[in-house]
């Protein structure tokens, strides 16, 4: 009979004893491509870095812009003085020294007093006291200026005097008393009409000031 050997199987039990089979070996990268590959990362770690710094800034710049757009409060500023100012006529004061029974003697009209006021929360200085007549002057005791403060009212002596008796008016009408006013921000004129019984008074004194017959000597224009 032919026959031959053939390949020996392996015995049950043989294959567990073997070894480890050598994983296969990776492939190594050429030196050019590992550098392009670390490049590359450099370069994508700078630009994420770059892309994080631009997105900070633009926060920080839009939180600026907000802040400098946000709505601001109007500065404080307080009334004007007139609305914190106010004027009261009291009563005439006697008759000037010199005056007769019947009449004031030249340059003489009309004393009175006024109570000034300054509102509370602010104070006003009272800087001149007038009339708006040229043919009157006005005297203030004590002399002005004076500061009123935040709340204070003050009597004031007011003198009238007549310097030209042709150009007064003998019927006053309502009569007003000019005066300027300032505060610390700013500083305004204003009249004030201290009312009927005033003008009641200051009429009554410039009549007996200036007679009926003031204007018998004044030549009348060719």
């Amino acid at each position: 009979m032919s026959g031959g050997i053939g390949p020996i199987e392996p015995g049950e039990g043989t294959e567990a004893h073997e070894g480890p089979r050598p994983a296969p070996r990776a492939p190594r990268t050429p030196p050019a491509v590992r550098r392009l590959r670390e490049a590359y990362e450099g370069h994508r770690r700078a630009a994420l870095a770059l892309g994080a710094l631009t997105c900070v800034s633009a926060v920080v710049a839009a939180g600026a812009a907000l802040y400098a757009a946000r709505p601001r409060p109007a500065p404080y500023r307080p009334p004007a003085p007139s609305q914190a100012f106010s004027l009261a006529y009291v009563a005439p004061v006697g008759q000037d020294p010199g005056q007769d029974s019947g009449r004031t003697p030249s340059g003489a009209a009309f004393a009175f007093t006024v109570r000034v006021r300054a509102a509370a929360g602010q104070a006003v200085t009272l800087e001149r006291l007038e009339q708006p007549s040229r043919a009157l002057t006005v005297e203030v005791e004590p002399p002005l200026p004076a500061t009123l403060a935040p709340g204070e009212a003050r009597d004031l002596a007011v003198r009238i005097r007549v310097t030209d008796c042709v150009h007064v008016a003998r019927n006053s009408g309502l009569p007003f008393l000019e005066v300027t006013l300032s505060n610390e921000f700013e500083k305004e004129d204003h009249s004030y009409i201290p009312g009927d019984r005033y003008a009641r008074d200051l009429s009554t004194a410039l009549t007996r000031a200036c007679p009926e017959d003031r204007d018998a000597s004044t030549p009348s224009p060719s």
